[in-house]
């Protein structure tokens, strides 16, 4: 309760008051002026609160008349874990510091760090002589082989998943045992591939604290999967952590820092980079100008992709770019035409995609994709055929952990709104509204 309040946390002051006192939801709905759908959401963990006007009234009207003594939590510097180190001792402390203040709770974790900021270690990452060995092959044995299969089971949940199903295990994995290797004195053959799948270790992290919406907490983890990637040698792989930062920056609206952030993996990258490698970068940065509505450098950056992703060879691609095929590809492109208002191309795209998928190992991004469908669908007109796609998306929402689902729903409700006096939208929009909310 007293980091709750001391983070000024209104989600995790209505699980807690809910969980441990005889209050009822709607007691806390009227002390916070929230619905009781709403505060029924937050307990069930299908919904935030986001908006920041929304939590600060309902903290406010939650902790009104109460004297909750603060605990004594350092308030997380803002600029914390958002540089490179000089060292791999220092990467370890700071690893270190940056997940004690995450399993804590500590406050300013979830602060938005500034494009400035980021910036700096990127720049300090291109900078760096790129003339060392990258890219070698992992050796598969001891802790380098312990973390690498750690990285792929919490990548497979995530996928699955979500990114908060099973996030705060991984943050204490990477604080109980990682960081631990990290420190430890480590002849030259095992300190970089040790460096190397740490780095890959908390990209995944990063991945998973981006899908849960918490989104300071993820920047500090990807500027860190930088730093070890540079401590690692490993050129490829710091790479693909400025595509991934791309990608975030994107989904956050910071479309200029999106195309910057993947601009910057390709000129990092450099020859090294295989096809695939390139055809990634490229759409991440396709993403950012169809984002901003610029359709000639978004067709520029799709041609170029479209072009590497036809020679590519995923025998010579490293295991962590091998997600990228034809419907992830495809995915992209999809939503670089939603995004332009081409329905009908985005439509094809998105179907394209989901026939080339195969398993539930990534459920999480067909969610995407079929919100993509179900949007381009309804760009084309077809009402009610888009949100019979919505409907049926709602449950794979419903059982996966991840904020940016949720947002994806949100989006595509938004986009029925101006069609809620057909009795199809207005349906839809009942059943999408127990998870997304009103606004809340």
């Amino acid at each position: 309760m007293q980091r709750a309040v001391a983070g000024e946390d209104a989600n995790a002051l209505i699980r807690l008051l809910l969980r441990h006192t005889l209050l009822s939801q709607d007691a806390i709905a009227r002390m916070g002026d929230l619905s009781q759908a709403m505060v029924s959401r937050v307990l069930k963990g299908t919904r935030e609160l986001r908006r920041p006007d929304t939590i600060r009234r309902a903290f406010q009207g939650i902790t009104e008349g109460y004297d909750i003594p603060a605990p004594d939590l350092m308030c997380v510097p803002a600029d914390l874990a958002l540089d490179l180190n000089d060292s791999g001792d220092e990467a370890a402390a700071v690893l270190e510091r940056l997940t004690r203040a995450d399993t804590q709770g500590a406050p300013g974790l979830e602060n938005d760090a500034e494009a400035s900021a980021v910036s700096s270690a990127v720049l300090a990452w291109l900078v760096q002589d790129a003339s060392s060995p990258a890219g070698e092959p992992v050796p598969d044995e001891g802790p380098v082989a312990a973390i690498r299969a750690a990285t792929a089971a919490f990548a497979s949940l995530d996928n699955r998943f979500g990114g908060d199903n099973a996030r705060t295990t991984a943050v204490h994995y990477l604080n109980g045992t990682v960081v631990p290797l990290l420190r430890q004195t480590h002849a030259e053959a095992l300190r970089r591939p040790l460096f190397a799948v740490a780095a890959e270790f908390v990209l995944s992290v990063a991945w998973m604290s981006y899908d849960a919406q918490r989104n300071g907490a993820a920047r500090r983890y990807f500027v860190q999967a930088l730093d070890l990637a540079a401590h690692a040698e490993d050129r490829l792989l710091g790479a693909s952590v400025l595509s991934a930062m791309s990608h975030q920056a994107n989904y956050l609206g910071a479309h200029r820092e999106a195309r910057d952030l993947a601009r910057a993996a390709l000129t990092g990258a450099g020859d090294r980079a295989t096809a695939t490698m390139r055809a990634q970068f490229l759409m991440m940065e396709a993403r950012a100008h169809a984002a901003r509505r610029d359709k000639t450098d978004c067709f520029r950056a799709m041609s170029e992709a479209e072009r590497d992703f036809g020679r590519r060879r995923p025998g010579l691609d490293p295991e962590w770019i091998g997600y990228f095929d034809h419907s992830e590809y495809s995915d992209e492109v999809a939503h670089c035409h939603r995004d332009l208002g081409h329905a009908h191309v985005a439509r094809r795209l998105a179907e394209q995609s989901l026939a080339a998928s195969t398993g539930d190992d990534y459920a999480r991004s067909r969610v995407f994709t079929r919100m993509v469908l179900a949007a381009a669908v309804l760009g084309q007109g077809e009402v009610e055929e888009a949100v019979h796609l919505g409907t049926r998306v709602i449950p794979q929402v419903r059982a996966t952990s991840s904020a940016r689902c949720v947002g994806y729903l949100d989006d595509f409700a938004k986009r029925v709104l101006p069609y809620r006096d057909q009795p199809e939208a207005a349906r839809f929009l009942r059943q999408a509204g127990a998870m997304v909310g009103a606004g809340q």
